[in-house]
């Protein structure tokens, strides 16, 4: 299964509107305040269908949403047509960004480490720290896989519908393989295992960090600065 048909079996990622997609926003609103005090241009890196987008435009900001789905691509559009929004949103791969060097005071990049693998992750940092003004900010938010994977071997619930029936990694946990189920039918999809030690001294090769924020048990909110 691809991550497309993951988000849209998950109105977490695929319904702005829905509770779940709230809850995702909900709980990084008051840290995205605190950490983005000073207007300005806002790039929504990896933005899926636009929640978080529509809220930094809400709150001020001049935002450009960013994806490498048509699928979410044309969500996001769907839902800034019915918003009046006037985010822009565009095709483009994180690893080689389609802007100008210090184009934007602030990059969000929200959930999106699973699907990267090192050296991608590694080229993504680059280009991030690359359109980033001297004093602009990377807002990352993420879970800690590695710390997680024991959780969910035990099995958990996703989402309304589904619970985790089988999690495979393989033999280096660098990446992990995990069945949903539910009443009706099961899939599986691919994700990229990343530990906070290990995001933190990838993000050191271009960036200096000033400040984190654990979310929860598993999840981590860091701010941090380019290296120019």
């Amino acid at each position: 299964m691809t991550f497309e048909e993951y988000y849209s079996a998950f109105k977490a990622y695929s319904d702005i509107y829905s509770d779940e997609y709230k809850r995702r926003i909900e709980s990084l609103e008051p840290l995205l305040v605190k950490f983005m005090k000073e207007k300005g241009k806002v790039l929504d890196l990896g933005c899926g269908a636009g929640g978080f987008s529509f809220l930094l435009e809400d709150l001020g900001f001049e935002v450009i949403g960013v994806d490498n789905s048509d699928y979410m691509l044309s969500l996001a559009q769907s839902f800034a047509k019915e918003k009046g929004s006037r985010v822009e949103f565009v095709k483009g791969d994180a690893r080689n960004l389609p802007f100008e060097n210090s184009s934007f005071d602030y990059v969000l990049f929200i959930d999106n480490l699973v699907h990267f693998e090192p050296l991608e992750l590694g080229k993504a940092f680059r280009e991030i720290a690359r359109v980033l003004k001297p004093r602009g900010k990377l807002l990352l938010q993420f879970t800690d896989l590695r710390e997680l994977l024991p959780v969910l071997m035990n099995g958990q619930v996703v989402g309304a519908e589904y619970w985790i029936s089988k999690v495979l990694p393989d033999k280096d946990e660098k990446t992990v393989l995990i069945e949903f189920q539910s009443e009706e039918k099961s899939f599986r999809v691919r994700f990229n295992v990343w530990g906070k030690t290990a995001v933190e001294l990838l993000a050191k090769l271009y960036f200096k960090k000033i400040a984190e924020e654990k979310i929860n048990e598993h999840s981590y909110f860091q701010v941090y600065i380019p290296k120019k």
